[in-house]
């Protein structure tokens, strides 16, 4: 039997509104579902937004001991948006989801495996007669997906788990925001704004009432140091933060100098189970992870692992099953605060994958990870040639060097690397290495 693995990142689901992106933005976000290769095994079949270069396949396939061929990829034809994200147009068209149900059924198919599990991939599951392949699918038919993937749930739901969050509104209404606003301007805080479905940081802005506030975790910053400013810029962008008045819009108190943290959590049946803790790295957006951790310190990942375990019980009490990732702060006075949650996989789900085969379900106390999503390089060829020939490439035997673990290189001529090592000075010394080849 086999898993139908679907790379819906940054769809028309996931992500306010497509046209807003920059095209490579876009085309690099629908990109990012290469990583799910990772998790294929031979006779799965993994539909993906764009072709894949055939070399990271088989980059892939040798790292994991199997033929190149065993995993079938299909490619829906161009939608809306060309090939660049995995939108509904692309999975509904007619003639593709013929060609999806026929090969499915050829490898028996009994498992779906989405990026995000939204209805269109209900669908599928119906359709391929795999309604009791995942144990919540009547919750996601009734639009499951919405309530963990959207930001002003989120607060909702963790304050009903006793979970701290910072203060802040989750509001339709632009007067109310803007007195939230003020009043935050008036303590002197800045504040984030967040559009209510986006991901990886693209959708939020943050608003400052003077200059010099460091920008994390937004993919822009706006000085509001003149009278009337806020008013103004409020009534300009509203329609860009609410989705054109669609959605919630959730401002909160912005706290500069934090440390982002996330984690990735195991729902099932019996309960929910946290894979890993670690730190983000964010340049501003989310540009990669450092597992466990560098600047953090033990005391405090292990604060937000045991708040993170009261929040999964509230979310398995409510019927979600997969996984969840759950991202939050470290403040400079050591507060941990709760910023969102995303119930599908996410940018460390590979990376688990990667931990669990290379050292072993306990892979955090026994080696550290550092991911980045952005090298530049020549190409494919030329990154892979480099690290092998200056002894950087990974080592079975040494269990640590680089990976790579996506390829854009297509698009912008970058590639995502993984550096496994012993401890942070390991990996330290390895990526500075990396960095010097290109």
């Amino acid at each position: 039997m086999s898993k139908l693995i679907i790379g819906n990142s940054f769809n028309d689901y996931l992500v306010g509104d497509l046209n807003s992106f920059d095209p490579l933005e876009r085309t690099i976000g629908g990109n990012i579902s290469l990583r799910l290769v990772w998790l294929a095994e031979p006779g799965d079949l993994v539909v993906l937004p764009q072709p894949v270069n055939p070399e990271f396949v088989a980059y892939i396939m040798d790292f994991k001991g199997v033929p190149a061929d065993s995993v079938t990829i299909l490619v829906p034809p161009p939608g809306e948006f060309g090939t660049d994200v995995l939108t509904t147009d692309r999975l509904t068209e007619p003639a593709f989801e013929q060609l999806l149900l026929k090969e499915a059924r050829a490898r028996g198919v009994d498992q779906v495996l989405p990026y995000v599990f939204d209805t269109v991939v209900v669908r599928i599951c119906e359709e391929l007669g795999l309604d009791t392949s995942a144990p919540n699918l009547a919750f996601l038919k009734e639009g499951g997906s919405d309530l963990l993937n959207s930001k002003s749930m989120f607060r909702l739901i963790a304050a009903g788990a006793g979970v701290a969050t910072a203060d802040g509104v989750a509001t339709h209404s632009r007067e109310h925001a803007e007195r939230f606003v003020l009043d935050q301007f008036a303590l002197g805080h800045p504040v984030i704004v967040k559009q209510d479905f986006h991901q990886g940081g693209h959708g939020n802005e943050i608003l400052a009432p003077s200059a010099g506030v460091t920008q994390i975790g937004a993919g822009a910053l706006t000085v509001l140091d003149r009278p009337g400013a806020l008013a103004s810029h409020l009534a300009q962008r509203w329609p860009f933060y609410s989705n054109d008045e669609r959605n919630k819009v959730v401002i909160e108190h912005y706290v500069p100098d934090s440390i982002p943290v996330g984690a990735e959590v195991e729902i099932n049946d019996t309960g929910a189970t946290v894979l890993h803790v670690g730190e983000m790295r964010m340049t501003p957006v989310f540009d990669g992870v450092i597992l466990p951790g560098e600047t953090t310190t033990k005391a405090q990942r292990e604060e937000f692992r045991a708040a993170t375990e009261r929040l999964g019980k509230t979310i398995h009490a409510l019927g979600y099953r997969g996984l969840i990732n759950i991202d939050g702060i470290v403040s400079p006075d050591d507060e941990v605060r709760f910023t969102e949650y995303n119930g599908r996989l996410g940018g460390t789900t590979h990376l688990h994958w990667l931990g669990l085969t290379v050292a072993g379900g306990d892979y955090t106390d026994r080696a550290v990870f550092v991911s980045n999503n952005d090298w530049q390089v020549a190409s494919f060829t030329a990154a892979i040639a480099e690290l092998r020939a200056q002894g950087l490439a990974y080592d079975a035997e040494r269990s640590s060097g680089v990976v790579i673990t996506c390829d854009h290189t297509q698009q912008s001529g970058a590639i995502e690397y993984c550096v496994i090592g012993p401890n942070s000075e390991s990996v330290a010394h390895t990526e500075a290495a990396l960095k010097n080849l290109f």
